[in-house]
């Protein structure tokens, strides 16, 4: 069911459509993949002071707070790259969610499917995935308890789209482009753009039949980097 408008707002919130037969990614398939992601040869300094793409599997779930902190993702779309960086310390299950969920490749080929200019940019819609998962991937999906907090909906938020139910947050996410006190304390914050926001720009501003994009724009991959310090 889709939510009312927002009082006020003539936007209607970011909303997670219904996964009906979403399929999701192997444990496997995650290992796999990132050895693939090998970080080019640097030197020993260089190697101290910048953050490195991951090479083996990580168990987030068994990660605090603080370890948490040390991640990031850049979602590299079609029109650029988009670096995040994470709030664990207020929305530690959902950080652990959206970096498993990168991890087992969920995201790779998935379309920026709603755009509303000065609002949000929405994604991570496993419906939009070219191609979809496969049946057998089908537990990785799962349904988020809400981490609301003290936290503003701010140009660059990241925010997680949900249906009426407070506990229906799954895949789909959001990039404010404006602030949206509207949408405070009524959906989970835990990241914000830390480089890329001209990319966001750019994606709101590609051509729109209603407020999907005439062409489509795709993550084409993502990648966790950790900083070492």
């Amino acid at each position: 069911m889709t939510p009312k408008q927002s009082p006020g707002s003539g936007k209607e919130p970011p909303v997670a459509r219904s996964r009906g037969v979403i399929l999701c990614a192997l444990m496997l398939a995650a290992c796999s993949r990132n050895e693939d992601r090998l970080p080019s040869q640097k030197t020993d300094s260089q190697a101290a002071n910048q953050p490195t793409p991951l090479r083996t599997f990580v168990a987030f779930s068994q990660k605090n707070s603080e370890q948490l902190k040390r991640y990031q993702v850049v979602l590299k779309t079609s029109l650029g790259n988009i670096t995040i960086k994470f709030f664990p310390e207020v929305a530690p299950e959902h950080v652990r969610n959206f970096l498993r969920l990168c991890q087992m490749g969920f995201y790779d080929h998935t379309a920026w499917h709603r755009v509303v200019r000065n609002f949000v940019i929405q994604g991570g819609d496993m419906g939009s995935r070219n191609p979809p998962l496969q049946m057998a991937e089908s537990s990785g999906i799962r349904r988020l308890q809400p981490e609301f907090t003290k936290l503003k909906h701010v140009e660059g938020i990241v925010s997680m789209a949900r249906g009426e139910a407070l506990d229906s947050a799954e895949t789909s996410f959001f990039i404010c482009l404006a602030p949206q006190p509207v949408l405070d304390n009524k959906y989970t914050i835990f990241g914000r753009v830390a480089s890329g926001m001209d990319v966001v720009a750019r994606i709101s501003n590609v051509p729109l039949e209603g407020t999907k994009p005439r062409e489509r724009v795709e993550v084409t991959g993502t990648e966790i980097i950790e900083d070492a310090n």
